[in-house]
C-alpha cells in the first residue's frame, strides 16, 4: 500500500492491541493504529529496531512531516550516524497506554486517564529532555497524598517503558523519593456532616450534584456511580449490576436499591449511549477534581472526600446492627465473606441488603430530616 491522507484517514482500528500498515514508498516506514492514537514508525536494521517517529495528526506529523523524517534517519544511518530517537513525550504516553490497555480493567483504565492529566503540560517536550524536577512539580502540585502517590506511580512505569523501548537511557524518575503511602484515612461524617453534603449535592448544578448524592445513599466507589449505565439498572427488579472490569475485586456486583435512588435514577435521562453521566467526550464521568473543588466551596464540611461517604456508609450499617456480612456484599469487600468462606459460601444475601437498604433510607428521612431526601421517598 501506498499511503496518502485519504488511506492514513481511512484505515480500519483493530479491535484488540494495535495493527501496522506499511507504506510502499519507503522501506520499513509504516503507521502503528491504536485504539488510542495512530504512530508513525521505521523499522531499520537486521534487528528490525523499530523507531517512533511522531503521532500522526493535528497535534503530530503530516504523512510529508513523517516521510522527511523517515528518509532522514535512513541517511543517517547509511552514514553510520545512529541517533537515538527522541519522541514527544504525548508519543510516549500514547503507546504507554495502548500498551498497558490489554492489560488492566477498565476501572485502571479510567485511573490512567485521570491520573496522567496532570501531566499534559509535559506533551510537547521530547522525552528525553524531560528532568525530575519537571516532574516533582507535577506532583506537587497535586491535592491529595494518595493521587500524587499513584500519579508517581504511574510516571515510573511511563519512564521505564521509554528505557526499555530505548527512547532514554535512564529514568529521570529514579533520582525522585517514592511518595508514601500515608496514614489510612478514618474520617467519619456525623449525621449534621452527611446532611449538609446532601444537602448540597441535590442544590449543586451538575450532574455531579447527584453523583456525590448516589455515593452517599448508595455506598459505592465513585467510579462505580460515575459509569453507571442504563444496562446496569433494573427497575423492575430494583437492582444495579455492575460488570467485572469496573469493579476493584474483578468480580460482578449486583446490589439491591431502595425509593431514593429509584427516585434519583428516574429524574436523569442517560445520553444515546446509556451513559447516566457522560463526559464531553461520551465517556463515563471524568470530571472529578474541577467539580469536588467547586462542590467544597459550596459545602460547609471541612476535610471531606468522596471516599468518606462510604466508610460514613459502612459505619452507621454496623452502627444500625446490621449484619457484616451483608455489609460486605453489598460494599462489594472480602474480609469475612472471602477467602474458604467465599469459595464454598454462594449465597447473594440479595434478600438481607434489601432490608438493610430501605432500614437505611429509613435511617436518612428520621435522622438527617430534609425536605428533599424526604420528598424522594414519596
Amino acid at each position: 500500500m501506498r499511503f496518502n491522507d485519504a488511506t492514513l484517514k481511512a484505515l480500519p482500528t483493530p479491535q484488540k492491541g494495535q495493527k501496522l500498515y506499511s507504506d510502499a514508498s519507503i522501506p520499513g516506514f509504516g503507521l502503528r493504529v491504536g485504539s488510542r492514537s495512530r504512530v508513525f514508525v521505521l523499522t531499520v536494521g537486521r534487528e528490525r529496531e523499530r523507531i517512533t517517529i511522531g503521532k500522526f495528526g493535528p497535534d503530530g506529523y503530516t504523512l510529508a512531516e513523517a516521510r522527511k523524517r523517515a528518509q532522514s534517519i535512513l541517511r543517517d544511518r547509511e552514514l553510520g550516524i545512529v541517533q537515538k530517537p527522541t519522541p514527544l513525550f504525548s508519543v510516549v504516553k500514547s503507546e504507554f497506554l495502548a500498551q498497558r490497555d490489554t492489560k488492566v480493567r477498565r476501572t485502571t483504565r479510567l485511573a490512567d486517564k485521570y491520573l496522567f492529566q496532570p501531566f499534559d503540560v509535559l506533551s510537547q517536550k521530547k522525552i528525553g529532555d524531560i528532568s525530575a524536577e519537571a516532574i516533582e512539580e507535577v506532583i506537587e502540585v497535586l491535592d491529595a497524598p494518595m493521587t500524587r502517590r499513584h500519579a508517581y506511580l504511574r510516571i515510573k512505569g511511563l519512564f521505564a517503558y521509554a528505557v526499555k523501548r530505548g527512547y532514554i537511557d535512564r529514568s529521570p524518575a529514579e533520582r525522585l523519593d517514592c511518595v508514601p503511602q500515608g496514614e489510612a484515612r478514618e474520617r467519619v461524617l456525623t449525621d449534621d456532616e452527611l446532611r449538609c453534603v446532601i444537602h448540597t449535592a441535590r442544590a449543586y448544578p451538575h450532574a455531579y450534584g447527584r453523583i456525590v448524592e448516589l455515593c452517599a445513599v448508595l455506598g459505592q466507589r465513585r467510579l462505580q456511580i460515575g459509569a453507571l449505565h442504563k444496562d446496569y439498572v433494573d427497575f423492575e427488579a430494583q437492582t444495579i449490576t455492575w460488570p467485572p472490569e469496573l469493579m476493584k475485586t474483578g468480580r460482578r456486583h449486583t446490589i439491591p436499591f431502595g425509593p431514593t435512588t429509584r427516585a434519583i435514577l428516574a429524574d436523569i435521562t442517560p445520553n444515546e449511549d446509556g451513559l447516566y453521566f457522560p463526559s464531553r467526550v461520551n465517556s463515563p464521568f471524568v470530571g472529578w477534581s474541577y467539580h469536588k473543588a467547586r462542590f467544597d466551596a459550596a459545602c460547609e464540611v471541612p476535610d471531606f472526600r468522596l471516599h468518606d461517604l462510604r466508610r460514613t456508609f459502612a459505619t452507621r450499617w454496623q452502627e444500625m446492627g446490621i449484619e457484616i456480612a451483608t455489609t460486605e456484599k453489598y460494599l462489594s469487600h472480602s474480609a469475612v465473606t472471602g477467602g474458604l468462606v467465599g469459595i464454598y459460601q454462594r449465597s447473594t444475601y440479595l434478600e438481607q441488603m434489601r432490608a438493610a437498604v430501605l432500614l437505611w433510607e429509613t435511617h436518612l428521612r428520621t435522622r438527617l430530616p430534609d425536605a428533599k431526601i424526604a420528598d424522594h421517598a414519596a
